[in-house]
């Protein structure tokens, strides 16, 4: 079973969230053209988004990003970001959170790719060395639904979206919110 698991989530669930992103947004220009990222204090997203000689999954852990704000949630609750030097006070951090994706960086540069990725739930680390963060959110995504659990209050609109207009799943009842983004995709 476990098996069959990590088979599926690693190689259908990331490709499904992935090409059907790439099928309902087409690039991240479009969300720039329709004004649909306006959001202050995110200052860092948006020149990696601008930077069209990024890699695939750094883009793709833009619109993640830029997916979590539009919808009026804290891209940390999703994703916390460290250094490889702080890994100590990241370990003790991470063992208090409820569903993050995590990320250490060699620096401080958003062009770096990361030192590692991986996903932890209720404090404990359930994967680690995933190959990007789209990956691991993916997987993030595939753990919810396999193992039966809610989504993350703090984030329970970019979940949804990620359900229902990425992957489809019970597209009929939607948060209000989550409809709007829907409409305009």
């Amino acid at each position: 079973m476990s098996h069959q698991l990590t088979a599926c989530a690693t190689s259908i669930l990331p490709s499904a969230i992935i090409a059907s992103s790439v099928k309902t947004v087409r690039g991240p220009g479009n969300l720039f053209r329709q004004g649909w990222i306006l959001f202050p204090g995110n200052s860092r997203i948006l020149p990696l988004l601008l930077n069209l000689s990024l890699e695939v999954n750094q883009k793709r852990e833009c619109l993640l990003k830029c997916l979590t704000v539009y919808l009026g949630e804290d891209v940390g609750h999703l994703i916390k970001e460290y250094l490889v030097v702080q890994k100590d006070e990241a370990e003790s951090e991470l063992q208090r959170c409820t569903m993050p994706v995590y990320i250490f960086k060699e620096d401080d540069d958003p062009f770096q790719p990361p030192h590692q990725v991986g996903i932890v739930i209720e404090g404990v680390k359930v994967l680690n060395d995933m190959p990007s963060v789209p990956h691991a959110c993916a997987m993030l995504f595939g753990l919810i639904y396999v193992l039966n659990l809610s989504y993350p209050s703090e984030l329970k609109n970019t979940f949804e979206a990620l359900q229902k207009i990425f992957m489809e799943v019970e597209p009929k009842k939607m948060a209000r919110k989550v409809f709007s983004l829907s409409v305009k995709l």
